[in-house]
């Protein structure tokens, strides 16, 4: 059974959203199971109430994380 929603990995594309405007990225790492990813340098938790990656320190509205299904490393991207 495939995860109903993408699995963060080291590599994989992802944009950095902010209030108004997002830029590209790239997970650096991930950390504490997947519940925490870095990307430019910055560290993003996973919130509990929403489910989305928000940077650490902030609210759940602040800025998030948006991962892109069936992107990934060259490789490992969907079938």
């Amino acid at each position: 059974m495939r995860p109903s929603r993408p699995v963060p990995t080291v590599g994989m594309p992802v944009r950095v959203l902010h209030f108004g405007s997002s830029e590209p990225g790239e997970i650096e790492a991930v950390l504490e199971n997947g519940r925490v990813i870095v990307v430019g340098g910055r560290r993003f938790r996973l919130h509990p109430s929403t489910a989305k990656f928000v940077a650490e320190g902030e609210p759940y509205y602040g800025t998030r994380v948006q991962l892109s299904p069936g992107q990934g490393p060259p490789g490992q991207g969907s079938p």
